[in-house]
């Protein structure tokens, strides 16, 4: 039996055409500012947002005037999921359900931070200026549901 040999341009064909068949890795999920809009945040906050501010390369912040608020999202590796849900503040763990993989609230006294585990990466939800802890939680959870949807 012949053995096929492939030319070089044969192969950067093929290689390209698998990596467009797998499943797109939303360029959302790396970059942070892609997954909410100020629209979204204000709808959800009922006050106008500004656009998103990187925080670094792995978090993004929006902010509004009055009320003054802020809404957070950083991206952590999935290598720290087990180190954050094992909690070791020593606060409470809210599961949740009906966002990613896994999720859960965090709370420690009046803190309250939603992570969200989707595939490789781990979701970190944060709405700050939000007096109610009831209100702030279903924001977070309103807007994680929001950005999941770009990934």
């Amino acid at each position: 039996m012949p053995s096929r040999r492939w030319s070089t341009p044969r192969l950067l064909t093929l290689c390209t055409l698998a990596l467009l068949a797998l499943p797109a890795a939303s360029q959302a999920a790396t970059e942070p500012c892609k997954l909410l809009t100020a629209e979204e945040i204000g709808g959800t906050l009922g006050a106008t947002f500004g656009a998103g501010e990187p925080i670094g390369k792995t978090g993004c912040s929006w902010t509004s005037a009055k009320p003054h608020m802020i809404v957070t999202v950083s991206l952590w590796p999935p290598t720290e999921w087990d180190r954050i849900k094992a909690n070791p503040l020593g606060g409470k763990i809210i599961p949740v359900s009906g966002l990613g993989d896994d999720a859960f609230y965090a709370t420690i006294a009046q803190y309250v931070v939603l992570y969200v585990k989707k595939g490789g990466t781990v979701y970190l939800f944060k709405v700050y200026g939000v007096a109610d802890q009831n209100k702030q939680m279903s924001a977070e959870k309103t807007l994680a549901g929001d950005a999941l949807k770009r990934i």
